[in-house]
């Protein structure tokens, strides 16, 4: 068994698990080797028979603590519910599936201490920073600077910690039909509130397998690139640097379209996956029809051009 001489966990990892026990397991034991041991990790479980009830009290660490929805609420529904039941005073939102490395929350604390004004500690890859340098962005900044791709090429929200206070003022996670860019726009509007100290570095991954969301459900692609850009366009409404901030979000969106179809276009030939090759395809299409993505347009007839050639040279099935 294993606990901590502190009551009250200074940050929550909140988490949402639908009917992947084996997935739930390895990343529990993975955050389990902390080196810094205040935390609680909050398991909201989406499936009606509670597959994930057991693998939490086998593994009989009192910072892992389960709660049932009753029902599949739905991916971002389950992860709000998890930020409604942590108690600690920052919160980690993560999946069931993406590894956190063991000094994580030790140097996030670390630069918590130094300075504790911030409402979000990060460890993401600033362009122009030297490995582990950090960074403070200010509030009236943080959109402008952590959406744009050339600023900031790589962040994820497994990497962050977030005061939760200010998690709940931003009304937690972004519910607009899809879990697409809801992660970013709640890193974007909680940085925005109390600025953010970042270290250029990264304190997670993402893993793929054959169960990850992204290979399947492409309506919500369009409803993701749909529910973020309005939902940032209203955030931005009357702040100082809206017209920036409109950019770093298409910078985003494009980096998003691009790495996101062509990765998926040539798993699909490459798995002789015809239907879902069409289908994100399709879903390619809807997207660029979107008035701020017909910019888009040229370049990804001219990738996909090279797509082609390359499918012919390159590509083995």
């Amino acid at each position: 068994m294993t606990d901590t001489t502190e009551t009250i966990p200074w940050v929550s990892f909140c988490m949402s698990t639908y009917q992947r026990p084996q997935f739930l397991q390895k990343q529990l034991q993975t955050i389990g080797l902390q080196t810094f041991p205040n935390f609680e990790v909050i398991i909201s479980d989406n499936d009606p028979a509670q597959s994930a009830a057991s693998v939490v009290s086998e593994l009989s660490d009192s910072r892992f603590k389960y709660f049932s929805n009753g029902s599949n609420l739905g991916m971002i529904a389950s992860f709000n519910k998890s930020i409604e039941r942590a108690v600690g005073e920052y919160i980690v939102m993560i999946t069931d599936d993406d590894p956190v490395k063991e000094q994580f929350l030790s140097e996030l604390h670390e630069m918590h201490q130094g300075d504790p004004s911030f409402s979000l500690y990060a460890g993401f890859i600033r362009r122009d920073l030297k490995s582990d340098e950090l960074e403070i962005i200010p509030g009236e900044h943080f959109v402008k600077e952590i959406l744009d791709v050339k600023k900031t090429p790589w962040l994820l929200w497994s990497s962050c910690i977030m005061k939760k206070s200010v998690v709940m003022e931003v009304g937690k996670m972004p519910d607009y039909g899809s879990p697409h860019f809801a992660d970013q726009a709640l890193i974007a509007m909680v940085g925005s509130k109390g600025g953010g100290l970042i270290k250029n570095k990264m304190f997670s991954s993402l893993s793929s397998h054959e169960g990850n969301f992204s290979k399947s459900n492409f309506h919500t692609y369009v409803l993701g690139c749909q529910g973020f850009y309005n939902l940032m366009e209203r955030f931005g409404t009357g702040r100082t640097f809206q017209i920036e901030e409109r950019k770093a979000v298409l910078s985003h969106l494009g980096k998003w379209f691009f790495g996101c179809i062509f990765t998926l276009k040539k798993y699909f030939y490459l798995t002789s996956n015809v239907l879902q090759h069409e289908a994100i395809v399709a879903c390619a299409r809807e997207i660029l029809t979107l008035p701020y993505m017909r910019r888009f347009v040229p370049k990804y007839y001219a990738k996909s051009v090279i797509f082609e050639v390359k499918k012919r040279l390159f590509f083995k099935r």
